[in-house]
């Protein structure tokens, strides 16, 4: 089969593959309400209350994530990506709305991005996992893993949480 053959069949094929992956392998979270997993500051209710207006104490789980690593970025934890086995403790709780998740996304600052994960839920109640979504370290992890900072990107970094 000519190369141009080939690459028309993976052509073809592609969308078919795609629309037949089994839903829990791929899953993405819903847009909203979503759970969060928290493993720094925002661990502290009274800090997630602050940070997306909430009029009372915010209900979190205890939570853990699977295959991610903690590093530091000068005095704060960054989540990256580590081994299959590494665990990371934290917690979760449901994002209501776009708004608050744009509250959360302005206190972690450009050093963290966005990202889709699968929580594990350490306590009794259902559901046990989810797919849910996390701030990860926006820079390169293998800076942070070398111990090297780097104070000029990081004040542009923050410079959004300055002002």
């Amino acid at each position: 089969m000519s190369q141009h053959a080939q690459e028309q069949e993976v052509a073809v094929r592609a969308p078919d593959y795609l629309t037949n992956i089994k839903g829990d392998l791929c899953e993405l979270p819903p847009e909203y309400p979503v759970y969060y997993f928290f493993y720094g500051t925002l661990t502290a209710p009274a800090t997630l209350q602050r940070i997306i207006d909430l009029s009372e104490e915010p209900k979190m789980r205890k939570a853990k994530l699977i295959g991610y690593a903690l590093a530091k970025w000068g005095d704060y934890p960054a989540l990256i990506d580590g081994k299959s086995e590494q665990e990371i403790s934290g917690y979760a709780y449901i994002v209501q709305t776009g708004e608050e998740a744009q509250k959360l996304a302005c206190y972690e600052t450009n050093a963290y991005k966005e990202a889709h994960c699968l929580i594990y839920f350490v306590d009794s109640e259902k559901p046990t996992e989810i797919p849910g979504k996390t701030f990860v370290y926006a820079g390169d992890a293998n800076a942070l893993l070398e111990q090297r900072f780097d104070r000029k990107l990081w004040l542009h970094q923050m410079a959004g949480k300055l002002v």
